[in-house]
């Protein structure tokens, strides 16, 4: 008799492990997490071709823009714990707009930065690395005119947002309890002809639903 397989995710009842495996992973020895808010100030930018006054602005994080520059980890009084330094990263798109004139606008790319230093656990700081993720947000942004030296320009302030963890990690051997190899999955179910799906789902309702609809009557 064929035995059961065994998928990944939750099991009421989930068999005694068939082994103790060794694995090769990446463990996590200790992780903070910290909010940031600031403003930024960008000048210099390259704007659409109409008067200053009627320049409007919009900010946006670009999607899976964030990205973090770690420095090793710094022993503190010879361990175990470390001074842990990392500046975290995204893009923010800054859309200057002729108020007027909709269609016509300039995009600019500019990084916006955090630095952290903290303290984590890090008992092996000369192998150890330091992971980070981040989830920028863009939470204000207005631009206005200034000027400068008798010339004027158009300055953008943004108000950045992030939810920043930090981790330090280490690879290592790690006993799991194991139950065999992972079976081969069933076959993927393709998309088919759009048409023959269409024709076999059934007529939607033209009209609301009556108020005894509603109420079961």
């Amino acid at each position: 008799m064929e035995k059961a397989k065994l998928w990944p995710g939750k099991h009421s009842q989930i068999p005694n492990p068939t082994e103790i495996a060794c694995i090769w992973v990446t463990k996590i020895y200790d992780a903070c997490s910290q909010r940031e808010c600031e403003e930024f100030f960008f000048g210099d930018l390259v704007l659409p071709d109409a008067p200053l006054e009627n320049l409007t602005v919009e900010c946006r994080i670009r999607p899976c823009s964030e990205t973090f520059t770690d420095w090793s980890i710094e022993p503190i009084d010879e361990g175990p714990l470390g001074r842990v330094r990392v500046r975290v990263c995204a893009v923010l798109e800054i859309i200057i707009r002729d108020s007027e004139n909709p269609a016509n606008f300039t995009t600019n790319l500019e990084e916006v930065c955090f630095l952290k230093d903290v303290i984590l656990y890090a008992p092996d700081p000369l192998h150890m690395k330091v992971l980070a993720e981040s989830i920028f947000e863009s939470l204000a942004c207005s631009g206005e005119v200034i000027q400068e030296d008798e010339v004027e320009d158009f300055l953008v302030t943004a108000t950045i947002g992030a939810f920043i963890i930090i981790k330090t990690a280490l690879k290592v051997q790690l006993l799991v309890p194991s139950f065999g190899f992972c079976p081969v999955p069933p076959e993927c179910e393709e998309l088919g002809d759009v048409c023959e799906q269409f024709l076999e789902r059934p007529f939607p309702p033209f009209f609301p639903p009556q108020l005894t609809d509603l109420n079961g009557e």
